[in-house]
């Protein structure tokens, strides 16, 4: 998986957001970084931002990505 299909997909999910995606330097194109500000987070703990963003990835998740480090807030 590309860091750009993962902003992407995140992109179409969430209009509006500020995203910003970095593969990790692990050679693996598996492990990634993700910024994400965006308006639909408000009102929402982290938590609940992080369970949004794992529930757009979905099925990725459970194969292409290996880790993900989150940095979320609202816009």
């Amino acid at each position: 998986m590309k860091a750009q299909e993962i902003q992407d997909r995140l992109r179409e999910a969430l209009p509006g957001a500020s995203i910003e995606v970095w593969e990790l330097g692990n050679g693996e194109a598996d492990s990634f970084e993700l910024r994400l500000l965006a308006p639909q987070f408000q009102g929402k703990s982290l938590v609940q931002q992080h369970q949004m963003i794992y529930q757009i990835l979905g099925d990725k998740m459970k194969d292409e990505i290996h880790a993900l480090k989150i940095t979320s807030a609202a816009l």
